[in-house]
């Protein structure tokens, strides 16, 4: 069954949508992503997540929205589109297959096809109030559930069981939609144990951002990701949990103290104007030019965060200059603020800012003090 959003968090879409897509000289839209039918439509179904969005899809012409049952790459969808579909003009299309796009191509030979990607970019921001409002209570909820999880980082414990711990908490308090997989994953203390260092990662961090079943040791660093759909929106939470009672030493202090100095400065840069090359020059400002960049290669210092879990506008993603240049904060960007920092022998440290940009520049909506360790 299609389910529909409430007006309040879809027109707002609808309205950044409608122009983009005059200012692209786009007339219509043919859309068969879930995230992107929800974020145009406001429509959604649980269907599409029992079987999978390739499978069984819903569609979007416009705001007419269908669900054919065929699967984007069968040329029968083209079919039972027709009677939804222009006869000229340009039409955006997100992922159709080839025998699908022939199939367009032969019943609409008048239709200019183009891809979507661009269009549903430039429709995510900014973000009205009502969005605002549900990414900030998305977040707070995930992070709820990363701090009753502190406790249970204990030397015994396996990567692959804190996960799915978390999961089970997370359903348990209605956030079951996830759009990764949870991550807890021990990060290296030694650049020796990045053994895939090579090639354009040799000279970065050493990062790892993968749940296995290693068991955790008393000491270990142990790197928390997730990314938790709500009510059509993302919480994208993370931090860095000391596995064990023992406190900090002042070595790992120092290092939440060094991520804490890059993302305020990135934080203090993030307001109306600014680029993402703002917040690039800002996160490296005093930074070692001869050390690698605060954040995992090739990874963001930040990202936007709306109905996709990263989104644009992207800051340290190795975008070319000029494409930085061209990516402009505006009042209503939510942004997560993501630095990694690392110190041969001791360790990395990472965790997540959520952020709002409002007139007078970004405010911090997160709970939780990641400025230093998590506190038992």
């Amino acid at each position: 069954m299609i389910e529909l959003d409430p007006p309040e968090l879809h027109a707002p879409r609808l309205r950044r949508l409608e122009r983009a897509a005059a200012s692209l000289g786009i007339d219509e839209w043919l859309l068969t992503a879930s995230a992107a039918v929800r974020a145009a439509a406001g429509a959604w179904s649980d269907d599409v997540d029992l079987f999978g969005e390739w499978a069984s899809p819903i569609v979007a012409v416009g705001t007419r929205v269908v669900q054919p049952g065929r699967p984007p790459n069968d040329p029968r969808l083209i079919d039972e589109l027709a009677d939804l579909l222009p006869a000229k003009g340009t039409l955006a299309v997100d992922r159709i297959g080839q025998a699908a796009l022939e199939r367009l191509a032969h019943i609409r030979p008048g239709l200019e096809v183009i891809d979507a990607g661009v269009l549903m970019a430039m429709s995510k921001s900014p973000r009205d109030q009502a969005e605002i409002d549900v990414l900030v209570e998305a977040h707070q909820r995930t992070e709820a559930l990363l701090a009753a999880m502190v406790d249970l980082v204990q030397p015994g414990v396996t990567e692959r069981e804190l996960t799915g711990e978390l999961m089970v908490r997370a359903a348990a308090a209605g956030l079951d939609r996830f759009h990764v997989d949870t991550v807890f994953a021990v990060l290296p203390k030694e650049s020796s144990q990045a053994p895939w260092a090579r090639g354009a990662w040799t000279h970065r961090l050493p990062y790892r951002e993968l749940t296995s079943d290693r068991v955790v040791a008393r000491g270990d660093h142990v790197a928390f990701d997730a990314g938790i759909g709500y009510r059509g929106y993302t919480a994208d939470v993370g931090w860095t949990l000391l596995a064990g009672d023992d406190e900090p030493s002042p070595p790992e202090r120092a290092l939440a103290r060094k991520w804490e100095g890059v993302a305020a400065r990135v934080i203090d840069a993030a307001r109306p104007g600014a680029t993402v090359a703002d917040l690039r020059s800002a996160a490296l400002a005093g930074w070692d030019p001869t050390a690698p960049p605060p954040w995992p290669y090739p990874l963001y210092v930040a990202h936007g965060v709306g109905t996709d879990l990263a989104e644009p506008p992207f800051a340290g993603a190795g975008l070319a200059p000029e494409i930085e240049s061209s990516m402009v904060l505006v009042e209503g960007n939510v942004l997560m603020v993501e630095p990694y920092v690392f110190e041969e022998g001791v360790g990395g440290y990472r965790a997540e800012y959520c952020v709002v940009v409002g007139a007078g520049g970004a405010q911090v909506v997160s709970r939780l003090p990641y400025r230093d360790w998590p506190q038992r």
